[in-house]
Order: structure tokens, then C-alpha cells, then sequence
């Protein structure tokens, strides 16, 4: 590892912002738990830890950088930073087409804004077996800190693809399955082991451009059905719920 320069210290703060991160190339995460998920899927190319931690953690992370917890201060997108900074390096993942969506399940998401929910829906599709997500161009970018720190390390095994999101739906060989306030009842649905369930934006749902090339429109209903309760459900929620329900089944069929 190298030596803080300032310079150095300027690129990693600047990796808050996601031109930055492209240009360099680079993403970050803290904490010693995060970092030592996220080595596990990307190559590390800075770690740091601060005087402080090092006294705290004899012996761990030995080949860190000790630097000052004012530097580790101004390079952590955290109020209260842990004493631990890795940067990693973004990688280029192969293209993902329509022939790639066979056999499985594949999650899409339709400008989803909130990295706290990229980050959760990352670490569900990590449990639920799900190895890639493909985003439209305008879903928060998956390097974010926030979303990196959400992931809990979920991001080494979750493959985020940022592509044409329509063009990719148009053209699957597999069901295209949304989820909708007027869909069917999912628990009475039949679902199959396969194919693409889309999650819309937080607010807005799914864009009448990507609900065009649905192919079976889905909801998870309130109990009772009809009930006067909250007027939607948190996208990572939603997620979660979909996803259990599509390997419910697969489990039920194993069984």
C-alpha cells in the first residue's frame, strides 16, 4: 500500500461523486467488516487505518496504511468514520443480453434513486441467489459509499449491469414479470423459476416505457385484501417479498 499523499487524500474524498468514480475508476468502502467483504470480490488498491484503530486492532488488516484520524476524517463520506478506508477498483463486467436471462432469475430495476435502497435490494438478491441486477441508466450508481455500506459486503456477489433497460426487456426470452398496485394477487399466483422481476421507482413505480414490454403484471396485496393501509411498500421491501415468494416455489416444487 501506498503512502497518503495529499493528493491522494483529495482523489479518494472526491469518490462521493459518481463522476469522479468514473473518471478515476475507483469506489470505497469503510468499516472493517465492509472492507473485508468487499476485498473479497474486487481488488483492493488503498487501505488505510488510523492510528487509534491500529492500537484497538493489533495485528489486523497488517499490510494497512497508518495514517491520522484527521485524514481518515476528511476522506470518509461517514459523520462518525470507523477508522478503516479501502478503495477498490471498479471492474468491467462482460455485456449482459437477452440470451444471458435463461434459466434463471434476473432482477430489474427501474430508477430506483435511494442508495439506502440499492443497498438492501443488493444484499437481498445476494440471499435469494440472484447474481445479477440490471438498472436503467438514471438507478443510483451501486458504487455509491452509501450503497456500498448498504450492501454489507453483498456487493462483491451481486453483478450490477447499467444498460438500456427497455431494449434488454423487449427482446427477453423469459417472462417479464412487474410489480404493480393492480396486478395479480401474488400468493395466488403461479410463478416460475425463471425469468425477470422488475421493481419500480419509489415514488413513480414502474415507467409506462418499461411497463409496455411486461409480460405478467404482479401485487403483493394488503391483509386483508382490500385493507385501508400504507398507500405502498418500501422498493427493498417489495423486493424481498417478490423474491421469497418466486424461491417459495422452487422450494415447494424441490419438496
Amino acid at each position: 500500500m501506498t503512502a497518503l499523499t495529499a493528493s491522494l487524500r483529495k482523489t479518494i474524498a472526491s469518490l462521493d461523486s459518481v463522476s469522479k468514480r468514473r473518471e478515476y475508476g475507483l469506489f470505497k468502502a469503510e468499516g472493517l467488516k465492509c472492507v473485508t467483504d468487499t476485498s473479497r470480490g474486487f481488488a483492493i488498491s488503498e487501505l488505510f487505518v488510523s492510528g487509534k484503530w491500529r492500537e484497538d486492532n493489533p495485528g489486523v488488516l497488517e499490510n494497512a496504511t497508518v495514517i491520522s484520524a484527521r485524514d481518515i476524517e476528511r476522506m470518509s463520506s461517514m459523520s462518525t468514520p470507523p477508522g478503516v478506508i479501502g478503495v477498490f477498483r471498479i471492474p468491467v463486467f462482460e455485456s449482459l443480453g437477452p440470451e444471458n436471462l435463461k434459466g434463471r432469475l434476473t432482477l430489474a430495476l427501474d430508477s430506483i434513486r435511494d442508495p439506502g435502497n440499492l443497498g438492501t435490494i443488493i444484499r437481498v438478491a445476494d440471499w435469494m441467489g440472484v447474481s445479477d441486477i440490471v438498472c436503467s441508466a438514471d438507478t443510483v450508481d451501486c458504487f455509491s459509499p452509501k450503497v456500498v455500506q448498504a450492501t454489507m459486503g453483498s456487493l462483491s456477489r451481486v453483478k450490477c449491469h447499467y444498460l438500456d433497460l427497455r431494449k434488454l426487456l423487449a427482446a427477453s426470452p423469459v417472462k417479464v414479470f412487474g410489480t404493480f398496485l393492480n396486478g395479480e394477487n401474488i400468493y395466488r399466483s403461479q410463478l416460475e423459476s425463471n425469468g425477470v422481476i422488475v421493481i419500480g421507482n419509489e415514488s413513480h413505480g414502474i415507467s409506462p416505457d418499461i411497463e409496455s414490454v411486461i409480460s405478467r403484471r404482479l401485487t403483493i396485496p394488503t391483509f386483508p385484501e382490500g385493507a385501508d393501509a400504507a398507500e405502498s411498500l418500501n422498493a427493498a421491501v417489495a423486493t424481498s417479498i417478490v423474491l421469497s415468494e418466486f424461491r417459495s416455489r422452487q422450494w415447494q416444487k424441490k419438496n
